[in-house]
């Protein structure tokens, strides 16, 4: 099977990714290049063989260019929308089996943002991009060249198939540590009242699509309580907090105060997937407020950290605090004493890891926002 497979729209980069093609076949075998159907035998289960290519290949070159995101079929649906569209079917294959995926950026295109592309396909925004520019194309190929070169002559260790059929959710609370089983059961109860909640305004999208609610997890006796605003479809499909690409930039800014996502407790504002990427409505806040409100009383955090507008407004607006006129802009960062029915807390506003994923100039004020938290743990 080819070592190098290539991902265009013809409508995008045809004319880029022709030229591309017959320069690396200058210096790699043509066999070893794998672009599109032409590559497929007449008769051939095209589907399994596009499929099979991308599993074999240790370089995937995913070439984007100004209407990338953009681009319709003939009834004017988007075609990244479409889960069955081949771009998109091809490349989420080779970030699942963590190909060594390259963005190759032509026609003066620009990453798209977290917000233009479906949450399968976020960590491609964590690739670091190749721009082959018309004026210096043949420079700019033979600086990718270099790279496929390197990447093929030390090829990853292939991780085993993983055949395993797809389980419900582990319990909320992680098994490695002593739980408290007074909480666990007030946790279990929250679960079986979530699931149950057939007044919830996303019940229907949950059952619908087979989605987990996402109640959080974590140490039940946790100093530090981290919340978000909502789980996205992978969280909602795993039925956990903060897994995929947020969850690595959380992972990796818990790090740096020497902490692991077991020894804290992971939750949102609103607990179920709501279907689409978009802010929480009013109705989903007040809601799910309740059932926050609850893990809060059960776990009974003395550190908050609020990762993003929504949690840490409804935290403000709730406990009546004076900074709940301010945006997350301009509190980030700062520490606010309050109350709650189980004593003093303090509460620290933070930027939503996802920023940094479409705005890496956030991640050293997100990482300084962190370090005042290691202070109270």
């Amino acid at each position: 099977m080819s070592r190098v497979f290539i991902n265009y729209r013809r409508q995008d980069s045809e004319g880029y990714v022709g030229r591309l093609y017959d320069m690396l076949a200058k210096r790699f075998e043509r066999s070893d290049i794998f672009m599109d159907v032409d590559n497929i035998p007449p008769g051939a289960d095209f589907v399994s063989v596009l499929e099979d290519a991308v599993a074999a290949c240790e370089v995937f070159l995913a070439v984007i260019g100004p209407i990338w995101a953009t681009i319709t079929d003939a009834q004017g649906r988007r075609r990244l929308d479409n889960s069955e569209d081949f771009v998109r079917r091809e490349l989420a294959l080779a970030l699942k089996r963590k190909k060594l995926v390259i963005p190759i950026l032509v026609g003066h295109a620009h990453m798209p943002s977290l917000a233009d592309i479906p949450d399968e396909l976020a960590p491609l925004l964590r690739r670091n991009a190749i721009e082959v520019s018309h004026q210096g194309f043949a420079h700019d190929v033979d600086r990718l060249a270099n790279v496929i070169a390197e990447a093929l002559a030390h090829p990853p260790e292939t991780p085993p198939e993983d055949n395993t059929v797809r389980l419900p959710p582990p319990p909320v609370l992680p098994t490695l540590l002593v739980a408290n089983p007074h909480k666990e059961a007030q946790l279990k109860a929250i679960r079986a009242d979530l699931i149950n909640a057939t007044a919830s305004p996303l019940y229907t999208i949950r059952n619908q699509n087979n989605y987990f609610p996402v109640i959080g997890e974590g140490h039940p006796d946790a100093h530090l309580m981290l919340i978000g605003a909502a789980p996205g479809k992978y969280e909602a499909e795993q039925g956990r907090p903060f897994v995929g690409p947020s969850g690595d930039i959380l992972d990796e800014m818990l790090a740096t105060i020497q902490l692991r996502r077991a020894e804290v407790f992971i939750t949102n504002l609103v607990l179920d997937y709501p279907g689409e990427k978009r802010d929480p409505t009013l109705s989903e806040i007040a809601f799910y407020g309740p059932f926050l409100d609850r893990l809060l009383a059960i776990v009974q955090p003395r550190l908050i950290g609020t990762l993003g507008g929504f949690a840490t407004d409804y935290l403000l607006q709730k406990l009546d605090l004076p900074e709940k006129r301010e945006k997350i802009g301009q509190i980030h960062g700062r520490l606010i004493q309050a109350r709650l029915d189980y004593g003093e807390v303090n509460i620290v506003p933070l930027y939503h890891p996802a920023l940094v994923l479409y705005k890496m100039t956030q991640k050293e004020p997100l990482r300084r926002d962190f370090a005042k938290l290691k202070q109270f743990i």
